[in-house]
């Protein structure tokens, strides 16, 4: 089984970047959208802190059986990245959105035209940049017998109100699916990590719901109605293609007894630094939010450095 792995990266301190979110952000289109949220174009969402980098090194040196990487970008590309090496490649989102729709600065959009990246294997993964394998890991502990496996943690309400956009967006994503199949599982926040899925049912949903991911590619910014890619999940799981898998444990267990969880998501800021330094996780999230300063981040950058030391062969 080939398994590929599909980044989204950004570079914020790109100035031609810069002045194109600056000129959206600022212009009458941006106001006309009541619906959307601070949280959308909180510059947190858009911080380059090198983690790409270590994100490559943690996969060759705890997940060497992937095989193509995939970095989507804004025609943008890291400095440091070895192009020659054919085992990864830089997709400009003009590859796979249309061009009326561009700029995008909505991932839950730009995520859903993943599938259609061209030469992408049927079996692949999802990462963010921040998102990182943080001990070994084999094909198995993503797919099982071909289905992939879908991870959970904290159940949430179908009829709460949410004030945070992304829980929004899962609620609606899950209420969506929810109207078409009968979901046997609660709704849940995913892991918010690493995940796995197979092309073809990927787009299968995106089919289905035309509609829904149809709008949702309108928008240039997020909003609380976006389709998330947790729909495809859904999706999967719905239709005996998935596996769903509830990872939900302690603080006692992972942090007193150390007991080894599939994965955690690490919100940056002066209280966590001793949750990701002393977690033996396999996957790790270490996620920029609006409490993070530059002093936590330079933490973080320095820890990175001191786990993944060793150069990867992605790295010129």
């Amino acid at each position: 089984m080939k398994i590929d792995l599909v980044y989204l990266w950004v570079d914020d301190t790109d100035f031609a970047w810069r002045k194109k979110i600056c000129k959206y952000k600022n212009s009458m289109e941006f106001s006309l959208y009541e619906k959307y949220d601070s949280d959308a174009i909180d510059i947190c969402r858009f911080y380059n802190n090198d983690e790409l980098r270590y994100s490559l090194r943690s996969v060759e040196r705890f997940a060497p059986w992937i095989n193509k990487i995939f970095i989507v970008t804004d025609n943008q590309i890291p400095s440091w990245l070895n192009l020659e090496n054919d085992r990864i490649r830089i997709v400009n989102h003009n590859e796979i959105i249309p061009e009326d729709k561009l700029p995008l600065f909505n991932s839950c959009a730009i995520e859903s035209r993943i599938p259609y990246i061209d030469g992408l294997s049927e079996y692949f993964l999802y990462a963010n940049d921040d998102t990182f394998f943080w001990d070994e890991v084999s094909e198995d502990f993503f797919f099982n017998e071909g289905k992939p496996i879908f991870r959970f943690s904290d159940r949430l309400s179908k009829n709460k109100i949410y004030k945070h956009l992304y829980g929004k967006t899962l609620q609606y994503s899950y209420n969506v699916i929810a109207k078409r199949y009968k979901l046997k599982f609660p709704l849940c926040f995913p892991h918010h990590n690493i995940d796995a899925y197979r092309k073809s049912f990927f787009i299968e949903c995106l089919e289905e719901f035309q509609n829904e991911f149809s709008e949702t590619l309108d928008h240039r910014f997020r909003q609380a109605n976006d389709m998330q890619r947790i729909a495809v999940s859904y999706y999967m799981l719905a239709k005996g293609m998935g596996v769903f898998k509830n990872i939900k444990s302690s603080w006692f267990e992972k942090y007193i007894l150390n007991f080894p969880v599939d994965s955690q998501h690490c919100g940056i800021n002066r209280f966590s630094h001793y949750k990701y330094k002393n977690c033996k996780s396999k996957l790790m999230c270490l996620n920029d939010c609006r409490e993070t300063s530059d002093k936590d981040r330079q933490i973080v950058k320095d820890y990175l450095g001191l786990k993944f030391s060793q150069k990867s062969e992605f790295e010129k």
